[in-house]
């Protein structure tokens, strides 16, 4: 199997961790799951005990799947409520990879249920979270308090949660008890040199956005940094560097926003509100821009703007002239209106502008999506390289990943239907039904929703109809609609799981209709969407699926020879540099879409930044980072460990610490690669500090 395949880098850290504990940080993508897998394999067996923290549920179902796929003779075993309290202690003293909830091991720690001194260690997944968790943290305590002889292992692919705070990575290794600290950039010489020997074909499309494209996100940009500038001055103790436009374009925004306001949020103005507001409403707007088609784009703005005027709720950026543009441009891509004598009147008010819009006759103009045509361009030419490919061993199979499920939905209708059908019903289904009836009745709204349809008659056309007394009924639903609007771009899939368990529930009680329930396809999504069948080609999303693993186990099943990005992900670019390595001498060729000059390509290589300084900042922490030498709790020297107080008052010069950076200058070239030993020049004074202690 491809997934038992190790390679250089992945055998260098398990030997690594396996000889001394430690913390290991990779780059995403890089497998910190099939790490975390070889030790699983390593320990399962009913000699030893080990736990396992920090997992969800799917990631067991994922871990112990492929454990079974690998004829591991004695299985993971999961610890959850369902087994009684009584008795634990037994499935405990049967040893084996325990899979157990934190609030469990925390009450079986403290009543003695769990044979401490039995335990041959810990592994900690996802290690960045342990200190927001405090009962992982708590459990490591106990349990270096009743057993200090155990090892801990804490894995992380996250380095960019280690940027923020102070002395982040050293609080957390003091949370986990450990003293070694091990760095695997994308950029490390080990990582690099193999993955170049390993590295699959890549066919890099840059896609020109059309004027109108370009006109729409011009203006959202302009809308973003005039609300940027306003926050600043509503609020000047924000820092100016997290509220760039750059930023604001990156997916991390939001929960930078959040770390800055929601501590004083009570405190706030309302206009402080509304700009925050704002902001989420214009980057999901800014997302719809380039993920979605025209039509689609044009009924979320039509939506938008109903729901503002109807109640007032923004900062005013709906009535500047980017906003105008904005709208505009984005009717242009659907429509023009033919010219005739309504449109000579000089209408003087909005009122009389609606009434010669109604007035005039649509042209349909339905304007394709650019990466549409580019991926038709890819599909015709895998087809043509298919029926020549008996050197090859037959046709390859296709796997083609976009962002999310709704935007796979509409790429499987347009490789069947055609741009002009799916547009053209799209549009029909959207405005000429409004239209026609004046306002959507409850039959179809019924329909819709059973259909799963991304398309709902548009809220401005039932602002038009309706009178003053219905539209204040209306208000809480219009509402609902601007505040969900930032749940489009979510930041980790944990917030993706909570959130689709909370919409499912809200649509039995009955609720009113959101935008997540604007769907074209009714199925689950983690199922992928078969096209053809010989040879396969499968379109699966890169979000939004309830298994984290959805995209590891399509590569498995499918092994797809070709792989188009129709939307750029870094993890998935990584996972497949991955894929291709631990299937050598089979071809994979991936063609990467993407808009160039668009914020889609700054989104991509602001991430890429982020992480790259990440690590840079890690490996100079590393480099002056004073180490106690009972960090680790094997002896009772520990202070951290101490529960009496009397014995806490120990004096400071018992205590012994090791240098972090005591690395010699092979290791320095290889942690950096080719030049890089430049960023240990400026670090050789740290030395000096060993001298205060």
């Amino acid at each position: 199997m491809a997934a038992s395949v190790q390679l250089d880098h992945e055998n260098q850290i398990f030997l690594d961790l396996f000889h001394q504990d430690g913390l290991v940080i990779c780059a995403r993508g890089l497998g910190i799951d099939r790490l975390l897998l070889r030790f699983l394999r390593l320990y399962c067996e009913p000699t030893r005990l080990v736990l396992v923290l920090n997992t969800s549920p799917a990631e067991e179902e994922f871990f112990i799947d492929q454990l079974k796929m690998d004829n591991v003779a004695y299985l993971p075993r999961r610890v959850t409520n369902e087994i009684a309290s009584n008795s634990r202690y037994e499935v405990y003293t049967q040893g084996g990879v325990i899979f157990a909830t934190s609030r469990i091991l925390v009450v079986d720690f403290l009543t003695d249920r769990i044979p401490s001194d039995l335990i041959t260690g810990i592994l900690v997944y996802k290690a960045h979270r342990i200190i927001e968790s405090c009962q992982e943290a708590f459990i490591l305590r106990l349990y270096r308090q009743k057993n200090n002889q155990g090892f801990v292992k804490a894995f992380t692919d996250n380095a960019v949660a280690f940027s923020t705070g102070f002395c982040h990575v050293e609080r957390v290794m003091r949370n986990l008890f450990v003293r070694k600290l091990y760095l695997w950039p994308r950029f490390h010489a080990v990582v690099h040199s193999f993955l170049e020997q390993h590295k699959p074909e890549v066919v890099e499309m840059r896609i020109t956005l059309t004027p109108a494209m370009r006109a729409i996100q011009s203006a959202i940009l302009d809308i973003l940094n005039a609300c940027l500038r306003e926050l600043k001055h509503c609020n000047p103790a924000l820092e100016a560097e997290d509220l760039s436009l750059e930023n604001a374009v990156g997916k991390a925004f939001d929960k930078t926003i959040r770390h800055y306001l929601d501590p004083l949020w009570h405190q706030l103005g309302a206009k402080t509100k509304f700009l925050v507001q704002d902001l989420k409403i214009l980057r999901t707007l800014l997302q719809y821009l380039t993920q979605y088609d025209c039509v689609t784009f044009l009924n979320l703005l039509e939506s938008l703007r109903a729901s503002e005027k109807a109640f007032g709720q923004n900062s005013g950026w709906i009535f500047l002239d980017s906003s105008t543009s904005m709208f505009l441009n984005a009717r242009a891509r659907v429509y023009r209106l033919s010219d005739d004598k309504a449109s000579k009147k000089n209408p003087t008010s909005e009122k009389a502008d609606e009434k010669v819009e109604k007035e005039q006759k649509r042209e349909l103009v339905l304007e394709s999506n650019p990466k549409w045509e580019a991926l038709t361009e890819v599909l015709k030419e895998i087809e043509m390289e298919n029926a020549n490919s008996e050197a090859l061993g037959g046709p390859g199979r296709v796997l083609i990943c976009a962002s999310d499920d709704r935007t796979c939905a509409q790429l499987k209708e347009y490789v069947t239907t055609g741009a002009e059908a799916f547009l053209l019903r799209l549009y029909n289904k959207i405005f000429e039904k409004s239209k026609e009836s004046g306002a959507p009745c409850q039959r179809d709204r019924q329909a819709a929703k059973g259909q799963g349809s991304s398309a709902r008659e548009p809220q401005a056309k039932r602002a038009k109809t309706e009178s003053a007394k219905p539209r204040k009924k209306r208000k809480k639903p219009e509402l609902t609609l601007t505040q969900m609007l930032a749940k489009e771009e979510q930041e980790d899939i944990a917030e993706e799981q909570e959130d689709a368990e909370g919409l499912s529930s809200g649509q039995e009680s009955g609720t009113e209709t959101r935008p997540e329930d604007l769907q074209l396809n009714p199925s689950l999504p983690d199922a992928y969407y078969g096209i053809l069948k010989e040879p396969l080609t499968a379109i699966h999303p890169l979000n939004g699926c309830g298994d984290p693993y959805a995209l590891t186990r399509v590569l498995q099943e499918v092994e797809p020879r070709y792989v188009v990005l129709y939307d750029a992900e870094l993890t998935f670019v990584r996972q497949l540099e991955i894929y291709k390595a631990s299937r050598p001498g089979k071809p994979l060729r991936v063609y990467f879409l993407i808009y160039g000059g668009s914020a889609e390509e700054q989104r991509y290589l602001t991430t890429l930044r982020k992480e790259k300084e990440a690590f840079e900042k890690l490996i100079r922490e590393k480099a002056s980072m004073v180490i106690p030498e009972e960090r680790d709790g094997r002896n009772q020297t520990n202070l951290d460990l101490v529960r009496d107080v009397a014995s806490a008052a120990v004096p400071t010069d018992t205590r012994k610490a090791v240098y972090g950076s005591c690395f010699s200058k092979e290791s320095q070239k290889v942690m950096l690669g080719p030049g890089g030993a430049s960023y240990w020049s400026a670090l050789s004074n740290c030395c000096s500090t060993l001298a205060l202690l």
